[in-house]
């Protein structure tokens, strides 16, 4: 199926089509991202940067609050050899990244897809990675090389150590946190709780941004046939268009990177192209783009849950949740249950 012709959607979204922003602009402001949070190895009291391991299994639940919805995901990491396993609401996806595989790896998803003529059909897709962009396992924890300690707090009863990072490029100021419980042996691994991300908009002076994960279930032990994907299966390309292929590939690694700048924003540029915007000022520019992020977001986790309908971003999707409202009669206003 190409992207732009016409999927099963939910009545209160009209689907058009989406493709990538101008890469460039981003990549230059993301190159003078501005690390406000230093750190070394002994950042404060002789405290080390936490070490989770090589490998892990573990347990999260993304939580989006401007879009009142959680997904719970589960995660198999093994850095050395080179793979990892993610799946999202209880199994519903499953993706495999496999970093060893010929030249630069590739990322296989399994996932119900829905469309005119089929309705939660499972399918199989591949991406390859290239010398530009080789794929590579994907953590279910931010790295914490930039983070320093910020102080001992308890969370969900548990006594923790609060590490810090706060970055900035243009307008946009992230401040990540990430709550872990340090072990009683020297060799044994960090557990996480909690990681947050508190995003604040200088020009338009307000916190415009923030999710969180939260942790559960971690053991340092993975079993080594959960990373090999479903064989004698005949694997597709992502749908069109290509710069959306990451966020399909592999959602969690916009949410546990600490780059200010997301697969997600750089989504932007191409979408004002489309649909033709042009903004009076800066402060609607960085408006606009805040809800679009928030669409963006929302459309991916809901086409992750299995439903029998499929969402897709359109030419309200960089509008408020109230002017969505006024413009579809108050459709898109409609109360509905955070979906697991």
């Amino acid at each position: 199926m190409r992207w732009g012709q016409t999927k099963a959607y939910n009545p209160s979204l009209v689907e058009v089509s989406l493709v990538s922003l101008d890469c460039t602009m981003w990549r230059l402001l993301a190159g003078f991202v501005l690390l406000l949070c230093a750190a070394d190895a002994t950042p404060v009291g002789g405290r080390t940067v936490p070490d989770f391991g090589k490998m892990y299994h573990v347990k999260g639940e993304l939580s989006l609050p401007h879009s009142e919805l959680k997904e719970p995901f589960e995660v198999w990491y093994d850095l050395e050899g080179s793979r990892s396993r993610i799946d999202y609401r209880n199994g519903t996806v499953r993706t495999f990244l496999i970093g060893n595989e010929s030249d630069y790896g590739a990322i296989y998803k399994i996932t119900p897809v829905t469309t005119q003529t089929e309705i939660q059909a499972i399918k199989y897709f591949q991406l390859k990675g290239t010398e530009e962009d080789p794929i590579r396992p994907q953590a279910a924890l931010p790295d914490l090389q930039d983070f320093e300690f910020e102080k001992m707090e308890d969370y969900a009863g548990v006594q923790c150590e609060v590490w810090k990072k706060v970055t900035q490029a243009g307008h946009k100021k992230n401040t990540y946190r990430l709550w872990i419980k340090r072990p009683e042996g020297k060799d044994s691994p960090a557990v996480p709780y909690h990681f947050e991300m508190v995003g604040f908009n200088t020009l338009l002076e307000s916190h415009n941004d923030n999710y969180m994960i939260d942790y559960s279930d971690f053991s340092s032990q993975t079993e080594s046939d959960v990373f090999t994907p479903p064989g004698e299966m005949t694997y597709e390309e992502f749908p069109d268009p290509p710069e959306e292929h990451q966020i399909l590939a592999n959602p969690l690694q916009d949410y546990v990177s600490t780059s200010p700048v997301s697969h997600a924003h750089r989504l932007f540029g191409r979408f004002k192209e489309d649909f033709e915007r042009q903004y009076e000022s800066e402060k609607e520019h960085e408006e606009r783009e805040n809800y679009f992020l928030h669409t963006l977001r929302y459309v991916h986790s809901m086409n992750r849950a299995g439903l029998t309908y499929s969402l897709g971003t359109n030419n309200f999707a960089d509008r408020s949740k109230a002017e969505k409202a006024r413009m579809t009669g108050g459709l898109l206003n409609k109360k509905k249950p955070a979906t697991k």
